[in-house]
């Protein structure tokens, strides 16, 4: 479904979510990517609003952007790309990844997601021009291996990753109950949420 063989560009791996918030299993998808891809860089892109998610995000936009820019300053392959928060509306990822490419002309774009959205590809905004432009990074979110939706032209390698049994629907229900689950967050993720006092009510630790 494609070869990951080097073209001699520059490789740069794109991650997008509400990242509400980052956590440490988007950490170690991100990891993995740059290592077994041999990515030379990955953006971390924050949406506004995930086109096909439906509940608010717990997080307000400025703060899941400042949560990811405080995890990438300290890691150097690493990147927060601010457009979609910037634009300050619910973008589709075509739209994101014409402006990445239109930054990045000379690079291989890897656009990483998980099994379930890999599944769901037919149901993207214009998801033909999005498969000639990126070779898709796929990470299973459970044991089945998903089948390969109906697109042409798809270049696709899955990831051969563990599964990484981290739910931030998990984390949020514990954060709303002021329950920081400390094990599950980097810690610039928890430094950001405590100095910034987002919560009325005070926060304790559940690691």
């Amino acid at each position: 479904m494609g070869s990951l063989a080097n073209s001699g560009n520059p490789r740069l791996g794109f991650l997008g979510g509400t990242f509400d918030p980052l956590h440490l299993g988007h950490l170690k998808i991100a990891e993995i990517a740059l290592k077994h891809a041999s990515l030379d860089k990955l953006l971390f892109c924050p949406a506004h609003h995930a086109p096909l998610r439906t509940a608010p995000a717990l997080f307000s936009p400025q703060d899941r952007l400042a949560m990811v820019q405080a995890v990438c300053q300290t890691r150097p392959s690493m990147e927060a790309y601010a457009a979609e928060i910037n634009h300050g509306e619910t973008r589709y990822t075509i739209e994101t990844m014409q402006e990445v490419k239109s930054q990045f002309p000379d690079h291989d774009l890897f656009l990483i997601l998980g099994a379930d959205q890999f599944s769901r590809l037919p149901e993207w905004k214009n998801v033909q021009t999005l498969a000639d432009l990126v070779h898709f990074l796929v990470f299973a979110r459970h044991a089945k291996c998903p089948s390969k939706p109906d697109i042409d032209n798809l270049r696709a390698t899955f990831m051969d990753n563990s599964l990484i049994n981290i739910s931030s629907t998990h984390i949020r229900e514990h954060i709303r109950c002021n329950s920081l689950p400390e094990s599950l967050l980097p810690p610039e993720v928890l430094r950001y949420i405590y100095q910034q006092e987002l919560f009325p009510n005070k926060i304790k630790s559940s690691a």
